[in-house]
């Protein structure tokens, strides 16, 4: 049964979208973080800044999407956690935060 009341502790919603070959660094950002709870899409196709990700040899490399409830004081860190590991490759992988506000019961 869900709860009348929404969980205040969750106020954020960040949606990680990272080509998949940077997906392992994010999780372990995730857990250093304490963000232990999160929804991950694997093998998702797209197009975007560093061009299409359908996974074939046309457009190759897929990408991951990893949805997250959590707490505003966590957004900061996370994003700078993620612009590291960004910034760590040669060539830089795709990835976005997308935060939004969020109610969840």
């Amino acid at each position: 049964m869900l709860s009348a009341e929404p969980c205040s502790e969750c106020n954020k919603l960040a949606w990680i979208i990272v080509e998949s070959g940077a997906q392992q660094d994010v999780m372990r950002a995730l857990e250093d973080l304490g963000l232990e709870h999160y929804t991950l899409f694997e093998q998702v196709e797209g197009s975007g800044e560093t061009g299409h990700k359908q996974g074939n040899a046309v457009f190759p490399g897929i990408n991951t999407v990893l949805m997250i409830a959590m707490p505003e004081a966590k957004v900061e860190p996370l994003v700078r956690a993620l612009h590291e590991i960004r910034d760590s490759f040669i060539v830089r992988p795709g990835m976005k935060v997308i935060v939004t506000d969020c109610v969840m019961y």
